[in-house]
């Protein structure tokens, strides 16, 4: 469930609105109008107090939770949610646990790519690229970086393309410095 605000005849009125996933695609609808609200810890504390005294409403929390962790598995939906969740008083605290289980595989997921291609020396050609070891400090690949830029830069006589090659073997040299640690 998302807590968003919308522009209606020149007034900000907060609306909860529901992800929902028929037919495997996300969709939306609003199930509630809550009205104008200053901010947004105005309008989830109202959210909240509806929660706790209307029953049809809480049921519908309740449905939707079960039912939070198929709708989340979509990148965007997640994101939205990320961005404009609404707390509902842990009643859909299984949603919660939803986004951060996939938030945390997909961190790991992210982690081992990113060392499988530094195990596999994909590091190698952007050292060789900036003329340095693969051991070179952060401060050794921002030296030899600038140097060649001087020499590389288009508004200086360089060719464009070999400056953006420089610029990714730059991006990927302290990438990996930073990884090494």
């Amino acid at each position: 469930m998302l807590l968003m605000a919308e522009n209606q005849d020149d007034r900000v009125i907060w609306v909860v609105v529901e992800l929902h996933r028929p037919k495997q695609r996300i969709r939306s609808r609003i199930i509630l109008h809550l009205g104008e609200f200053g901010s947004r810890e105005e309008a989830e504390a109202a959210f909240l107090a509806r929660i706790a005294t209307d029953p049809r409403l809480r049921e519908h929390v309740e449905s939707w939770a079960v039912h939070a962790e198929d709708v989340l598995k979509d990148r965007k939906a997640r994101a939205k949610f990320f961005r404009f969740g609404a707390s509902t008083g842990g009643v859909a605290e299984y949603a919660d646990e939803a986004l951060r289980r996939h938030a945390r595989e997909e961190e790991q997921a992210r982690e081992r790519a990113r060392a499988a291609f530094w195990n596999s020396g994909g590091s190698s050609s952007a050292f060789a690229t900036l003329g340095l070891p693969s051991a070179a400090s952060m401060a050794e690949i921002k030296a030899a970086y600038r140097r060649m830029a001087v020499q590389m830069h288009p508004d200086r006589g360089g060719d464009h393309m070999a400056m953006v090659r420089l610029n990714a073997a730059y991006e990927t040299a302290v990438e990996y410095a930073a990884w090494r640690g």
